[in-house]
């Protein structure tokens, strides 16, 4: 549960203390001992004043030579501030000449590969050195004099003139204007430092990157007095256990403390944090800080008195103001307001806002008409205002842009063979005019009229006497073995006599159409007799009314029959001297007359009726 305070609180003290707080390990700069060092702008303690400087170093047990901690000025006598763990492992300061160096007063104080603390001061003209907070060297530095125009503070590198580059880790560097006493540097050198005390005029915590991680784009030392006056990393290869942002000393953090008095509404608690105090009294708590410096607060909590909370439902139609008369709401939302109660402290109120809005704009597509909200019918395009009245009371004025796409219209002459399929699905097997309708991408139909003309023809296939006979007149002709699936070469005529059984078919062009008849299966047997048969001449062909049968010497006709392509016989003369044959009749078309005389012998001619 969330709570919301109105608080009533005096600060009694609010007093910055520093405390010893939990111990733990902080980064360092590692140094090659070839080329890196650190330039800052920082431009140090200059003249004949007071200073301090404090660092804690870890030299590589494997170093040789000079290892300079930091320096700045010039390379004149007494001009240089060189602070500096000489080859032998002992403490120095150099500025250079007569009453200008000071060295501890035995060599091997530092311990290679182990992390020591050392300081240097110089009050009124007279030198110190402490090792781990412990005297151990003094001296005359009345020649000290420091420019104000020389090289800015370098750490790990002396100022031009030499090269005395650290091997080691460098961590805590601290400058001060001011001539610390050993009890003070005793105080303050084994923890962080939360605040900026008095004569601390720069201070690199040195807790930069990631310890022996990839940091190469970390290469600026933070002056936590003075960020203007940081330090740029050169030569460092911010990779890796050397060179690079390593584990540091292992120091406590600081902490401040402070207190306050609180009258408050609802239980109360510190920010960031989740305890909670509801009864009066006198508590402590501390609320850690990212960079290791604690805050411990002490709380003087006089009176808890509790808040009231409530959540309300509000629907206007223009605009809502809060029961505090403090906000006026013109959207919808969830939305939070404070009234005060008689003892002073709080309502909460949770308001859940449902706005009616009275205006709005929209497009709507139709076809022929639209019906607006209010039920008034439109048949045109164009832009309309319609009113209507919501359940809560309130006016929705809607302007709307209507759009109708109407219905569309097209006529079209087909031309198709045997039958034709509209769009919509229907099928036309004969000529005519017809109408389909169908419905277009945006709902609306599309009507089509068609002159529609059907050319087609019956197809089939006759067997007579020995021969097939397409049923199709004036075509085009293609016979074909249904059996081996091949055309028939140079048969190519309305008839067809197989010189074998088989099942047969024929493919016919008319009037731009091609069908192709049902397979046939045609029988040879007892045909041989038949095509070698001549019984008499029919004429003329093609005829009108009358056709003449010639019967040929000897010749005996039993009967003489008449077939219709599709296989009908339409006419049938039973005598032996009929030659004379009335076909008027009869429709135009291609027809069949079978012949046969009293040895059963056949003929089958094709005749023409015009």
């Amino acid at each position: 549960m969330s709570y919301y305070y109105k608080l009533s609180v005096s600060v009694l003290s609010l007093t910055t203390i520093l405390f010893i707080g939990n111990v733990k390990s902080q980064n360092g700069l590692s140094f090659d001992g070839v080329n890196d060092f650190i330039q800052t702008t920082f431009p140090g303690v200059t003249g004949t004043n007071d200073r301090t400087f404090e660092a804690w170093v870890n030299i590589n047990p494997g170093a040789v030579g000079n290892n300079t901690i930091l320096d700045y000025g010039t390379n004149a006598v007494g001009s240089r501030n060189t602070f500096n763990v000489n080859g032998n492992l002992g403490l120095t300061f150099t500025a250079g000449g007569t009453n200008a160096n000071l060295g501890s007063t035995n060599n091997s104080i530092i311990t290679a590969g182990t992390w020591t603390h050392v300081a240097f001061v110089l009050d009124n003209g007279t030198g110190y050195l402490y090792v781990n907070g412990v005297l151990e060297g003094t001296g005359n530095l009345s020649a000290v004099n420091t420019p104000t125009t020389g090289t800015d503070m370098i750490i790990g590198e002396r100022v031009t003139g030499g090269s005395i580059p650290m091997d080691g880790v460098i961590d805590e560097l601290r400058v001060w204007n001011v001539a610390r006493t050993a009890a003070e540097i005793n105080q303050f050198m084994n923890q962080e430092l939360c605040s900026i005390p008095t004569g601390l005029v720069a201070y690199f915590k040195l807790d930069e990157g990631a310890a022996g991680g990839t940091n190469a784009g970390v290469t600026v030392a933070n002056n936590s007095v003075n960020g203007a006056q940081s330090g740029a990393l050169t030569n460092f290869a911010l990779s890796g256990a050397t060179s690079n942002w390593v584990s540091g000393a292992t120091l406590s953090s600081g902490s401040t403390s402070s207190s306050i008095t609180v009258n408050s509404c609802g239980p109360f608690s510190f920010p960031g944090d989740t305890v909670q105090y509801s009864q009066p009294g006198v508590y402590v708590d501390t609320i850690p800080n990212v960079t290791g410096c604690d805050s411990i607060i002490t709380l003087n909590l006089l009176s808890v008195s509790p808040n009231g909370f409530a959540t309300i439902s509000a629907t206007a139609c223009e605009s809502y103001t809060s029961p505090s008369g403090n906000f006026t709401f013109t959207a919808d939302g969830t939305y939070m307001d404070t009234i005060s109660s008689a003892s002073g402290c709080d309502s909460i109120l949770t308001i859940n806002l449902d706005i009616q809005r009275s205006f709005a704009t929209y497009t709507s597509v139709g076809c022929e008409d639209f019906t607006l909200p209010s039920g008034i019918l439109v048949n045109a395009s164009g832009q309309y205002q319609d009113t209507i009245t919501n359940s809560f009371g309130c006016d929705s004025i809607m302007t709307i842009n209507v759009i109708l796409l109407g219905s569309t219209t097209t006529n079209q002459e087909i031309t198709s063979c045997f039958q034709f399929t509209s769009p919509s699905g229907k099928v036309f097997t004969s000529t005519g005019q017809y109408v389909d309708t169908l419905t277009s991408v945006n709902g609306c139909d599309s009507i089509i009229n068609y002159d529609l003309t059907i050319n087609s023809f019956n197809l089939s296939i006759v067997e007579t006497s020995g021969a097939l006979l397409s049923s199709v007149v004036s075509g085009v002709y293609q016979w074909y073995d249904c059996e081996n699936d091949v055309i028939i070469a140079g048969q190519t005529n309305s008839s067809f006599v197989p010189a074998s059984s088989g099942v047969y078919s024929v493919i016919v062009q008319k009037n731009g159409c091609t069908d192709t008849a049902d397979c046939i299966t045609f029988n040879k047997v007892g045909i041989e007799n038949v095509q070698k048969s001549t019984l008499a001449r029919i004429y003329p062909n093609p005829a009108v009314d009358v056709i003449t049968i010639d019967l040929l010497k000897n010749r005996e006709v039993v009967s003489i029959k008449v077939y219709s392509l599709d296989g009908k016989q339409v006419k049938y003369y039973n005598t032996e001297n009929k030659q004379t044959i009335l076909v008027g009749e009869l429709n135009s078309g291609l027809y069949f007359v079978q012949i046969t005389d009293k040895n059963g012998d056949q003929q089958l001619e094709k005749l023409v009726i015009e």
